[in-house]
């Protein structure tokens, strides 16, 4: 039985501080596991695993584990390992603090983030955690800040997350206070390193992560520079809530198998069609994902008509006649470029069977026209948009489904090679694209590969 079983500028910079102190050994593979009951695979393993302790199915990657979206053990490693390891996530654009003092808030994993421009103009984030007692500082999603507060006991803040302030530090009335050895200085918010590139922030609790532009590898940099390649503008902001495995929108983004099958809409206005040029390019051991489809000019006239036809009309503001292009970058976001409705998906996992999706749209500042098109496009996109909402319930349907079996059994993605895992793929008949996914994913999680192993390798290099 398949199942887990236990054995802007073109440049990147560098904007803020060293490696956060005890930042190394944080994916240490030493994580120990929580007893599990009985009946579980993970339970009837061998504890001293050099592997993390899991062994993949040994039919190959084009299995994949229900157990993986279900497990509370798997969703607290993925955060000590994806989020917190030695990756870069995604924490928000330039644009949104092109000021001293502007800031904006996310989650790196279950980690709450800020974001923020210091006096100097250097990008810093840190923890929004108070290093007195815990409680959170920046109560606000984003605005414009000399410092930061703790409604707490007050201790105060610089832009850099340091503490500046702490009421009574040397006492009241000659009474209490601090000793001479507390020294505020030595208490801050637990800092990130940070990086860009073409104007998108990127963080890292670890020292160990590679230089952002290595991480991201030439074919993401490259669409990135070539999107933010003019000014754009950020026109708004949704979240939601999906009752369901975060891995399992994440890999939905790259299969291109079920863009025409699900999305009745893009074939209804011709905006994708099954036999149209594509092609996948994987990275970071298969990972990220760059997919690209692009225009056809053979495409058949619209079957459907809207009463708002803007809602479907159809020009791309994407260089290179692509007409869609999905950016996969793991482990936290994706950028979604699809005419001219363009927006960023971040993702914040909850529990194994939730997790939150923070879009933020984005546009050219430049380019009137494209802004009265992305706002008209984006009906097909968010939580209520008519392609969108289709993701969102056919995973949440998924996810039940999977819970209902006991955790049992696997998912099956055969298509196109059964257990080839390239990095590269050129048409859209394929399912190899997510094994190179999952065989990536394995690899980071410290799973050991299947016995019978995978041909192939998915990204820059092998991870036999």
């Amino acid at each position: 039985m398949a199942g887990i079983s236990r054995g802007a500028p073109n440049d990147v910079r560098l904007v803020s501080g060293p490696a956060p102190e005890g930042a190394s050994g944080l994916c240490s593979a030493s994580h120990r596991i929580a007893a599990m009951p009985a009946d579980t695979a993970f339970d009837r393993a061998v504890a001293d695993s050099n592997t993390g302790g899991l062994v993949w199915p040994a039919e190959g990657w084009s299995r994949v584990p229900f157990e993986l979206f279900t497990s509370p053990e798997i969703h607290e490693r993925e955060d000590e390992r994806l989020f917190r390891g030695p990756n870069w996530n995604y924490l928000g654009l330039e644009v949104e603090v092109p000021e001293p003092g502007d800031y904006t808030t996310c989650h790196v994993g279950a980690t709450p983030v800020v974001l923020v421009r210091d006096e100097g103009g250097a990008l810093r984030a840190f923890v929004n955690r108070c290093a007195h007692r815990g409680a959170e500082v920046v109560r606000r999603p984003r605005g414009n800040a000399r410092g930061f507060t703790c409604i707490y006991h007050n201790w105060s803040y610089d832009r850099a997350g340091r503490v500046v302030g702490v009421p009574w530090e040397k006492g009241r009335g000659g009474a209490g206070g601090y000793d001479a050895a507390f020294d505020k200085a030595q208490h801050r918010m637990r800092p990130l390193r940070v990086a860009s590139w073409a104007g998108v922030v990127f963080g890292t609790f670890s020292g160990e992560a590679p230089p952002l532009e290595d991480y991201l590898g030439p074919a993401i940099c490259a669409r990135l520079s070539a999107v933010f390649a003019r000014p754009v503008t950020v026109t708004g902001y949704q979240r939601h809530t999906i009752r369901a495995n975060w891995k399992l929108l994440y890999e939905n983004s790259r299969d291109f198998y079920h863009a025409p099958q699900l999305h009745k809409f893009f074939g209804a206005f011709g905006i994708v069609q099954p036999d149209q040029a594509a092609r996948a390019e994987m990275w970071h051991e298969g990972t990220h994902c760059l997919l690209t489809i692009y225009q056809n000019p053979g495409a058949r006239k619209q079957r459907t008509k809207l009463e708002e036809p803007r809602v479907a009309a159809f020009r791309t503001a994407l260089p290179e006649n692509i007409a869609i292009s999905i950016v996969g970058i793991f482990p936290n976001c994706l950028f979604t470029l699809i005419g001219s409705a363009f927006s960023i998906r971040q993702f914040r996992p909850k529990a194994p069977d939730r997790f939150e999706v923070v879009y933020t749209y984005f546009t050219y500042a430049d380019d009137p026209d494209c802004l009265r098109e992305h706002l008209f496009q984006n009906n097909q996109f968010g939580p209520a948009g008519y392609v969108a909402m289709e993701d969102a319930e056919v995973v949440e349907k998924l996810q039940a489904r999977i819970a209902l079996g006991g955790d049992k059994g696997a998912g099956l993605v055969a298509m196109d090679g059964t257990d080839t895992t390239p990095d590269r793929i050129d048409h859209m008949v394929s399912e190899a694209n997510l094994r190179a996914m999952w065989k990536g994913y394995a690899r980071f999680m410290d799973f050991a590969p299947p016995e019978t192993g995978g041909s192939g390798a998915g990204g820059e290099r092998s991870p036999q």
